[in-house]
Formats: structure tokens, C-alpha cells, sequence
């Protein structure tokens, strides 16, 4: 398999990426009484300067954790995209789509998961969103996904949380094929479980007809990387390392040419002490779909 980043763009190259963002907190009446991830202050300008930079030349962002009516209206002023957040249309989920202002898309559709505990029936809501986008005249459904993590550090949690996810992924399958026509289904997102410690939940998606843009990809990029790494300073846990941000496409059409990598990896962001932190405790995880091929 070739896994060469420097891969030139192709026109007809449909691009998205996923991205935690971390902006999870406890938030009332306008003031933040505890972050989930650290450093949000100093993280905020710099996620979205780096949307609005846009080196990657991503078509369709989709990003979790950006919980808030305040931090969507920061990552709506990113230019050359139009904002859709899944709490215009339910509960604040924190998901949030950045899609290229030219592209047409459909009304938006939004589905809240069950809860694995409190905090996420209160705080930390998870579910999907999806819209319908046209690209290079080729159709697409493109869903961004939250589902339950594992209670850090509390067992019960931790027993049930594979059971929920695998779950709340069935929904997020079954609502993104309804009615779906000839498009192409691409669904992306923290789905806080890695194929290698929960391989029932990736055969989900396999047995249904979606590839991992990540493992079964044309051309890879790890950067050296995991989505989730202890090499990134900010994560709070210690789980192991795992890619735990993913991609599934399911193709309308036999032959699409899948090219991903990893990004957002490098510590750009000054803290008052000097230290330098990456964007989020999440890496991200960028995304190519060739639309040139029959």
C-alpha cells in the first residue's frame, strides 16, 4: 500500500476531515466552572485560526465538542464556509459542520443518542448529525458522530460504554441509509472506540458495506501518530494509545480511491508559561475521496 502525504489534489477529490475540538465544559449563566479539556482560552483562537487557514483545502469539516452558542459563533466567522450546529436543530450535541459555502447541501437532520450516564444526558450530549452534499456532481451524505465515552475512570461506566457505542453507531448506520438513494455515505467522528479493543463494533460497519477511510485506505499518513495519544500533553486519562477518530464510507459506486492522515498533530499553541500544546486532546483525521472515477 502507498502511503505518501505529499499525494498531489485531485479536482474531483471530495475532502473532509474530523476533529475533537475539546471544547466540553460545565457552563452557567455565561461562565465556565469546570473545562473537560484544559486551556480552552488559549485553544479557542487557535482552532479557529486554523479552520480559517484552511491549509488542509478541506471541503466539509466536521467537528465535535464545539458545545456552546458562543463557540459556534466563533467557528461561523471561518471564512468560506457556512456553519450548520446540531443545536439549531435539538439538543446541543456539540456537533458542528463547516461545509464550503459553494457547495449545495439539503436541510440538515439530527438524532440524540441514548446516554451512557448523568453527564451525558445533562452536559455532555452525544448524537449524529448528517446533510446531503453535492460535490463535482456526485451525491454524498455526509454524518458527523459523538458517541459515549468510558466514564474516565469509573467501571461501571466502562463495562456498558462498548455495549452503548456499538449501539448508538447502529442507529447512526440505519438513519444514515434511510432513504439514501445513489449517494455516497461517509460517516465521520469520535467514536471513542479503537478496532483493536472493540473489533465487534468495526465489524458493524464491514458487514453493512462501510470502509475505514483509515485502514483501508489507498494512501495513509499516520504522522506517527494515534488519534488518541499519550504523546499529547493535554489528555486526561490513561488509556492507551488508539485511533479512536474515524471515517466510514459507504460507496455508491464500486472503485472510489480513499486517501487519509492524520493532522492537526503539531504543539502550535503558546501557554503563558511557554509551554507549546496542540489544538485539542484529540488529533484529527483528514480524509480524500476520489469522485473522478465511473
Amino acid at each position: 500500500m502507498a502511503r505518501n502525504p505529499s499525494t498531489p489534489a485531485i479536482s474531483d477529490m471530495f475532502r473532509l476531515a474530523t476533529f475533537n475540538i475539546g471544547l466540553a465544559r460545565l457552563h452557567l449563566l455565561g461562565q465556565t466552572l469546570r473545562e473537560g479539556v484544559p486551556h480552552q482560552a488559549e485553544r479557542l483562537p487557535a482552532i479557529c485560526a486554523f479552520l480559517d487557514r484552511n491549509s488542509e483545502q478541506v471541503d466539509a469539516w466536521l467537528l465535535q465538542e464545539a458545545y456552546g452558542r458562543d463557540v459556534v459563533a466563533r467557528l461561523a466567522r471561518c471564512a468560506g464556509f457556512r456553519v450548520i450546529a446540531a443545536r439549531d436543530s435539538g439538543p446541543d450535541t456539540g456537533l458542528v459542520m463547516l461545509i464550503r459555502k459553494d457547495l449545495r447541501i439539503t436541510q440538515p437532520a439530527v438524532l440524540q443518542f441514548p446516554a451512557v450516564d448523568w453527564v451525558e444526558r445533562f452536559i455532555a450530549r452525544k448524537g449524529l448529525q448528517f446533510v446531503d452534499i453535492e460535490v463535482a456532481h456526485k451525491r454524498f451524505r455526509v454524518g458527523n458522530m459523538h458517541t459515549s465515552y468510558d466514564g474516565r475512570g469509573r467501571q461501571k461506566i466502562a463495562a456498558v460504554a462498548p455495549g452503548m457505542r456499538r449501539r448508538q453507531i447502529g442507529m447512526a448506520l440505519d438513519a444514515m441509509a434511510e432513504a439514501s438513494a445513489d449517494r455516497t455515505l461517509v460517516l465521520g467522528g469520535d467514536f471513542n472506540a479503537a478496532a483493536a479493543f472493540e473489533p465487534e463494533t468495526f465489524r458493524l460497519g464491514a458487514s453493512h458495506g462501510w470502509k475505514d477511510a483509515r485502514a483501508d485506505a489507498h494512501e495513509w499518513d499516520g504522522s506517527g501518530v494515534t488519534s488518541w495519544s499519550n504523546a499529547n500533553p493535554i489528555i486526561n486519562g490513561d488509556s492507551p494509545d488508539q485511533d479512536i477518530d474515524h471515517v466510514w464510507v459507504r460507496p455508491a459506486d464500486p472503485g472510489l480511491v480513499l486517501r487519509s492522515r492524520h493532522i492537526a498533530t503539531r504543539h502550535t499553541v503558546p501557554l503563558p508559561d511557554g509551554q507549546m500544546i496542540p489544538l485539542s486532546d484529540h488529533y484529527g483525521l483528514a480524509v480524500g475521496i476520489d469522485t473522478a472515477l465511473p
